[in-house]
């Protein structure tokens, strides 16, 4: 999946509202309660149970959206580069491998909470469809990486 230039250039000017504050850690974390929410399933596959809600204020939690956010940093650093973003996305995917059977199919549904709650916090200065872009290229690249 490529990302265009215009679109490359709509990632990056809108990363420094997206992370502004505390580097994007609270909307990584709301990418995930959103998921939960929309697919209460998916806490087993991540380990956690209970209500999605209740997880705000978990720790584990809290330091994988950080997680997230700051890959998807690294990935918008490396948006011009298309080789080196996609090689280290592959190698993100790989060390995903010892996290159990981590389907293709989880990564549409976490892409649509993740410009949700990238939405939440910038409301219309979000380019939805170049982040759609941007995000199907980072999940593609970790998807290969999984399934090499």
């Amino acid at each position: 999946t490529m990302v265009s230039a215009a679109q490359a250039a709509a990632i990056k000017s809108s990363w420094g509202d997206i992370s502004a504050g505390d580097g994007g850690a609270s909307v990584g974390l709301d990418m995930f309660i959103r998921y939960f929410t929309t697919d209460p399933s998916m806490m087993a596959v991540f380990g956690y149970s209970g209500a999605p809600e209740s997880l705000r204020s978990n720790a584990k939690l809290q330091g994988h959206g950080k997680k997230v956010m700051d890959q998807i940093g690294t990935a918008v650093s490396e948006i011009d580069d298309v080789a080196k973003m996609t090689a280290t996305l592959k190698a993100l995917g790989v060390r995903h491998k010892g996290f159990g059977d981590i389907k293709p199919a989880y990564f549409p549904p976490l892409g649509t909470a993740l410009l949700a709650a990238m939405e939440a916090k910038v409301g219309s200065k979000l380019d939805k469809g170049a982040w759609g872009a941007g995000y199907k290229a980072i999940s593609d690249a970790m998807i290969a990486g999984i399934q090499s």
